[in-house]
């Protein structure tokens, strides 16, 4: 499964009032197909928490790019991909588009969380299972991506450690 896709119908509440999607709305459409991809193969927030004791997934890094708006009563989808397995997080990257025209693009860093021994309210990063590396295989986005008003453009992928330079 190298890519999932979330549809999203878009509704007056998700917009501000120049009638436009609210940015951050694109984040938690990132985030709950973030969380769809992983419950699509069995791995739920729910299970992950019940039978590992892990915080789930949590956000390490984040960041986006608006391309064109989005407006009540259009349907999206989210096309979301594990792009990067390291030992401790993963990166995920999300296309927002609009039948061929990309919206937004999107990346998450994340990691799996459990209590810190010292602390339980604190978190560690725990190594990344391989059983869970193999439910959702790395994989690179497509090569060329739809653009806004024209045809296909060469992928644009955001530096790994933005900012950190």
């Amino acid at each position: 499964m190298p890519t999932h896709i979330q549809s999203i119908d878009v509704g007056f509440g998700d917009c501000d009032p120049g009638g436009i999607v609210y940015y951050p709305n694109f984040f938690r459409w990132f985030d709950a197909s973030t969380h769809a991809m992983f419950a699509a193969v069995g791995e739920s927030f729910e299970k992950s928490r019940r039978e590992h004791g892990w915080t789930v997934w949590p956000l390490v890094d984040a960041g986006a790019t608006f391309h064109v708006p989005a407006r009540p009563n259009e349907r999206i989808e989210i096309h979301s991909t594990i792009v990067k397995w390291t030992r401790a997080t993963f990166r995920i990257e999300h296309r927002a588009l609009r039948d061929a025209t990309l919206l937004a693009e999107g990346w998450e860093i994340r990691c799996i969380g459990a209590p810190h021994p010292d602390d339980p309210r604190r978190l560690r990063a725990i190594p990344i299972p391989d059983a869970l590396r193999r439910l959702l295989p790395e994989s690179a986005p497509p090569c060329d991506r739809p653009r806004a008003g024209a045809g296909r453009a060469q992928t644009r992928r955001a530096p790994e450690n933005r900012g950190r330079q």
